[in-house]
């Protein structure tokens, strides 16, 4: 790593409605130790007071469920419920302490109606529409409880990653077919969020590929990151579906997706950031590479 992208990488960085003390973030990383309710407790506090005592940039929270209802996973942190705010205010306050900025993983693992798990293509308009209401009312939530941000996490064939994959949406109506169609449901979560002036940075995370036959890939992910910037994106994080790979080698197979990553920060006008095999060992040996001005990096931590 040369002098020159040692100075990029530990300046600071301004971004919409946030400020970053450099450009290293912590990637969202699922913990699952928050209760079936989406309570947390000392043990989460304690994860996340040492990331930000670490040094970190900033931090995404790991996925955090903007349903009650939904049991995609075990111990998710929600914020699907006034009650949580005091709770998720106690974790954004330790963050702050460390002059920490923080951002909420918005998520969904699966729609579900009367409990039952509800596919893409089964969905109501009126499913769709309580969808979009869910994130728009978590973004509410992450204010109140004094977020500097929110993801909306669009990857890794959760909720959103499967609608707006051409592999799994197979609906004939306004939100299947085109990708103008498919991501017509991230564009009404962020012009939702927006119409709210919350004053929250909004990122979006997004599979550079799913890796199916018939699924987006980087064509398309470059295609939806363009239109998602033309609508107001703040930033936007490439990753992958199949989060993870073992056997990672320096200048070898690190930072695998960088080049879509690439392509999309040559072609939008908003910060790009990069996760997925990017380590930091001992020297703090990381992978860098110039993109352009307005790259920020993830480590995987």
């Amino acid at each position: 790593m040369t002098e020159t992208s040692k100075k990029k990488i530990f300046q600071p960085l301004k971004l919409n409605n946030m400020t970053l003390k450099n450009r290293l973030l912590r990637s969202a990383t699922w913990e699952g130790i928050a209760a079936l309710d989406g309570s947390i407790d000392e043990r989460t506090y304690s994860i996340y007071e040492e990331l930000a005592k670490g040094g970190v940039g900033g931090i995404i929270t790991g996925f955090t469920s903007v349903s009650d209802n939904d049991t995609y996973f075990e111990g998710m942190m929600r914020l699907s419920n006034d009650k949580l705010i005091p709770q998720y205010k106690k974790l954004t306050d330790i963050a702050h302490k460390e002059n920490c900025p923080i951002i909420a993983q918005l998520a969904l693992g699966a729609y579900y109606k009367n409990d039952r798990e509800i596919r893409p293509n089964q969905m109501t308009e009126e499913d769709i529409k309580n969808t979009i209401y869910l994130f728009i009312k978590a973004a509410e939530r992450a204010k109140q409880a004094n977020y500097d941000g929110v993801q909306i996490h669009a990857a890794h064939f959760f909720f959103l990653s499967r609608f707006i994959s051409p592999l799994i949406n197979e609906r004939n109506d306004k939100y299947g077919g085109s990708i103008d169609n498919r991501i017509r449901i991230l564009i009404e979560i962020l012009k939702g969020i927006k119409s709210k002036n919350l004053g929250l940075h909004v990122s979006l995370k997004i599979n550079s590929s799913d890796f199916e036959m018939g699924g987006i890939d980087e064509e398309e992910c470059l295609e939806i990151c363009k239109k998602m910037a033309k609508e107001g994106i703040d930033s936007i994080e490439i990753s992958g579906n199949g989060t993870s790979r073992s056997r990672i080698k320096p200048h070898v197979n690190e930072a695998y997706f960088r080049q879509c990553a690439e392509k999309v920060a040559e072609n939008v006008n908003v910060p790009v950031a990069l996760v997925g095999g990017i380590e930091l060992k001992k020297q703090w040996k990381i992978f860098w590479r110039k993109v352009k001005l307005q790259l920020f990096l993830y480590p995987d931590l």
